[in-house]
């Protein structure tokens, strides 16, 4: 077993990985292709018993053999988040949405540990049976040392924001919001491998409900979040459990080439810039999605949750499209 192996997990069996495309270096090709096979083997069955602390939320889904966690960084044991992030790591390569020559260079097998003044939020989707990760999204922190307001023009972007070239939070500014109650919705993902069963259907909502239980536990804690999704991905999903997103159209997003992430703004549909409040009302919206998880709800199927909560939002009086235009900075 590789020491990189040992860092992160309990190796399962020896499973082929698909090669990843998208580079030139036969050298890095191979060595994404041996991180990609890495996590694909890594079990983290105890990840429930080992956690630190009570859980942010805890969903234990028999229906779907699935069981969420969330927590704060330091709720995490090292090898568990190192694993996560490393889950976070092979998504991308598979995806080609990450330098494969960038993660060969520096032979990172995971992303960036976080060294934040506040600590991120991970929500991570395991299977029952196997232990493997099935479906993770986080919330990631300012890099503010203190607290400014949301206007402040001391205030340092949000990786979104910077990409975009883009000011999200102004518009929210008010007495008492500060950027440490904001946080960005970081690598909305579902295990790649996964047949496209009930399980895989229930991925998502396992994330979204992860975060909502999250939101409501910490109250002032979050309120605001941002990030950038595609329409028919996360954006959708954000609208169904009542985020009322301020979407901003028509953003050219970069990163320089030497940026790992350069390749993701890189894709025929681009991902588009949002912000919004935490939902005075994500506790209604939760009762929906978890009574489903569990099997208590009267509604029989996905599309009987989904028509349930589109019609909520609508008598809530959410605006129906995303709005355009934004602050440049």
């Amino acid at each position: 077993m590789s020491a990189a192996a040992r860092a992160v997990g309990t190796v399962l069996r020896d499973t082929p990985a698909p090669e990843p495309d998208g580079t030139p270096d036969p050298r890095a090709r191979r060595y994404a292709q041996d991180i990609i096979g890495l996590h694909d083997r890594l079990s983290y069955r105890r990840l429930p018993l080992e956690f630190r602390g009570a859980p942010l939320s805890l969903v234990e889904d028999p229906h779907g053999a699935l069981v969420t966690v969330t927590g704060r960084d330091s709720q995490f044991p090292s090898r568990y988040l190192r694993g996560m992030l490393g889950f976070r790591l092979a998504q991308y390569l598979r995806l080609d949405w990450i330098s494969a020559d960038a993660v060969h260079r520096t032979a990172a097998f995971h992303e960036p540990l976080p060294h934040s003044p506040v600590e991120n939020i991970h929500t991570v989707t395991l299977c029952a049976r196997s232990g493997k990760i099935r479906g993770y999204v986080g919330l990631a922190c300012s890099a503010d040392t203190e607290s400014l307001p949301l206007d402040s023009a001391c205030r340092i972007p949000f990786p979104t924001e910077a990409a975009h070239s883009i000011d999200l939070l102004a518009r929210y500014a008010r007495p008492g919001l500060g950027t440490h109650q904001a946080f960005e919705f970081k690598r909305f993902l579902r295990d790649q491998t996964m047949p496209r069963d009930e399980q895989y259907t229930r991925v998502p909502w396992h994330l979204m409900l992860g975060i909502g239980e999250a939101l409501l536990t910490l109250g002032d804690g979050v309120r605001v979040v941002l990030g950038d999704a595609k329409e028919h991905v996360a954006l959708r999903h954000l609208r169904l459990v009542g985020f009322d997103l301020h979407v901003v159209e028509g953003t050219s997003p970069y990163l320089c080439e030497s940026d790992p992430m350069a390749p993701i703004y890189r894709q025929t549909v681009v991902a588009k810039p949002f912000a919004a409040p935490v939902p005075a009302d994500i506790s209604w919206y939760r009762d929906v999605v978890r009574s489903y998880l569990d099997g208590t709800s009267d509604l029989v199927s996905w599309q009987a949750v989904i028509t349930t909560l589109a019609a909520h939002r609508g008598r809530t009086g959410h605006r129906p499209d995303a709005a355009r235009g934004g602050t440049r900075r």
